[in-house]
């Protein structure tokens, strides 16, 4: 039996659950994703809270594409296709 691979929506949903445990950030916005064989590699942006001001902040992310499982995550970084 083949295993499907995750879907945009449940990608999207790891990475809310993975900032919101890592972060306690609930929103993002993904600037750019691409599913490249066995893993989704994503670019994010988010608001972070530093003191009174909210500054806006990119990350990345390397998620299996079978798993769900987060592979890398880098703040302050952005994927280039």
């Amino acid at each position: 039996m083949a295993s499907e691979k995750l879907s945009f929506e449940d990608m999207k949903k790891r990475i809310r659950e993975h900032l919101k445990m890592t972060l306690n950030i609930e929103e993002f916005s993904i600037n750019s994703a691409k599913q490249d064989s066995d893993v989704w590699k994503v670019s994010i942006e988010f608001k972070e809270k530093t003191g009174a001001i909210e500054l806006p902040t990119t990350a990345l992310f390397i998620i299996d594409s079978m798993t769900g499982e987060v592979k890398e995550f880098k703040k302050g970084y952005a994927w280039t296709f």
